[in-house]
């Protein structure tokens, strides 16, 4: 599955909207956060992951992203501390880290805006293959942006388990949330059980 938006209008959609494969996408990587500080993906195991790529200045389908990543951990209820939202500015040079936290932070206060140098995120861009292009950049100070606009879960270990297309209602991304929430505890609970039974032997 790919959707590309160009000008944030959906421009194509290849294959059937649904669940995609995670396999051979992903990874670890290290960004600046909204306030200032250094933020890994490794920060965040133990806990499930939902990232969004895009940019601030987005002025339609990255809102409906993060409202949809919204919507989703108001209903998850207690188990939302047991998520860490991203949303990864792929345009560092207009979103700066204050306008990233006031983006962010209108969205959902558990949201944490990210960003990093121009070949940092193209780096991450490439793990993710989230693809990306300026339009009007150097000529137009309101330049826009193409950009493909999948959701990405991650489990508590760290593994991409699933990507959302865009589009999908809020409970396609709750449920997506709940079910890697449920196999990590499940997956952990097991190793743990595991080691104890090694260490007893």
């Amino acid at each position: 599955m790919l959707l590309i938006v160009r000008n944030c209008l959906m421009l194509i959609v290849i294959s059937a909207v649904g669940v995609c494969s995670a396999k051979e996408v992903g990874g670890d990587f290290t960004l600046v956060a909204h306030d200032g500080s250094e933020y890994s993906l490794q920060d965040s195991r133990g806990k499930v992951v939902v990232i969004a790529f895009g940019y601030t200045f987005c002025p339609d389908i990255c809102p409906t992203a993060l409202s949809t990543i919204s919507s989703a951990l108001n209903s998850l209820g207690d188990d939302v501390d047991l998520v860490d939202a991203l949303f990864v500015s792929l345009d560092p040079e207009r979103d700066t880290l204050e306008h990233l936290a006031e983006y962010t932070q209108y969205f959902h206060t558990n949201l944490l805006g990210l960003t990093g140098t121009p070949e940092q995120l193209h780096e991450i861009a490439k793990l993710y293959q989230v693809r990306y292009d300026f339009v009007d950049k150097g000529t137009n100070k309101y330049y826009t942006m193409d950009h493909s606009a999948n959701l990405y879960i991650i489990d508590a270990e760290g593994n991409l388990v699933r990507i959302l297309p865009h589009g999908l209602p809020p409970q396609a991304l709750l449920d997506s949330l709940r079910f890697a929430i449920v196999t990590s505890q499940q997956s952990m609970s097991h190793q743990s059980t595991h080691h104890e039974t090694f260490v007893k032997r």
